[in-house]
């Protein structure tokens, strides 16, 4: 009888996630959920993105988008990564994701930790996203001419 190999464990340090066709980088992605509601049916746990604040207002402006009554329901992918830069083993896509909070970081003076914002995301739809199957390169293969 064969031996079975057991199946690699996998990390939840390596990730990436895209909004969109962009791809922005964070430092956390809350658990993704899906919960049966008696009165109302199934439901989605609200997912929310962390990541260290800069100059890039992307995520702020995107909800303010949303709280100005602009209908900017985008699709987010979020990629789980064998290893670092490694190959993607895991997809789910939610599915007309919008931003229900945005939130800015804390400040304090008698601390020197990072700043953080995070985006709080309402979802239509979590789709595990099942990878295609492999296909050849469509690049031409380099003929040799003869002389």
């Amino acid at each position: 009888m064969p031996e079975h190999e057991a199946a690699a464990l996998l990390g939840t340090s390596h990730f990436r996630v895209l909004i969109g066709r962009e791809e922005l980088g964070f430092a956390e992605v809350s658990p993704l959920s899906s919960q049966v509601d008696p009165e109302s049916g199934e439901q989605f746990g609200h997912v929310v993105l962390r990541r260290a604040l800069s100059r890039d207002t992307t995520l702020f402006d995107w909800r303010r988008a949303i709280v100005d009554g602009k209908n900017d329901c985008r699709n987010v992918t979020i990629h789980q990564l064998e290893r670092a830069g490694g190959r993607i083993a895991n997809s789910w896509r939610l599915v007309r994701a919008w931003p229900c909070r945005w939130s800015g970081p804390a400040l304090n003076a008698l601390e020197s930790g990072v700043a953080f914002e995070e985006v709080e995301l309402a979802y239509d739809d979590l789709v595990w996203v099942r990878p295609g199957p492999s296909r050849p390169s469509r690049r031409p293969r380099p003929t040799s001419q003869g002389a």
